[in-house]
């Protein structure tokens, strides 16, 4: 009886010194967990920072005054707008990528085709010549023909 109760004393006693030890690993553990976390979340914010400045922003705004579209981008530093011309200016030379008659698509349907061209081909033209101030819409297409992302083109 004496001897069971030794060996009892001394199992509890290993379980106890057991729970102690794993006690102090889960705040070791939750300790080193914690500043993974921190570090995450400062690596999350930095990329969020990269991200930011590395986004292209292509919009199309309307002029009241003359009629006519400009497209406005914005990447890293530049900053700047193109004049697009009017609808029917657009429509033709967009036309060179379209089998069908686009003179009666939505001027909106016109608006996200100017997008997908733009954003396309500005960010290898902003990153090879490191400027805009030569730029218009017509080098634009002219980039766009020359890229080969379209789906169907023919000469105007």
């Amino acid at each position: 009886m004496e001897n069971k109760k030794k060996t009892i004393i001394k199992a509890i006693s290993l379980i106890n010194s057991k729970k102690k030890s794993l006690k102090k690993r889960k705040t070791t553990i939750s300790k080193s967990i914690n500043e993974l976390i921190i570090k995450e979340k400062k690596l999350r914010k930095e990329l969020k920072k990269i991200n930011k400045n590395d986004r292209l922003i292509v919009s199309i705004g309307f002029d009241k005054r003359w009629s006519s579209y400009n497209c406005i981008i914005k990447y890293r530093n530049f900053h700047f707008s193109i004049y697009l011309g009017n609808e029917q200016k657009i429509k033709n030379l967009l036309q060179q990528f379209h089998e069908n008659n686009i003179n009666y698509l939505k001027i909106d349907d016109i608006k996200n085709e100017i997008k997908k061209i733009v954003s396309t081909v500005i960010v290898p033209y902003l990153i090879k010549h490191k400027t805009y101030k030569k730029l218009t819409f017509l080098t634009i297409v002219d980039l766009y023909i020359s890229s080969g992302d379209w789906d169907y083109w023919r000469q105007l």
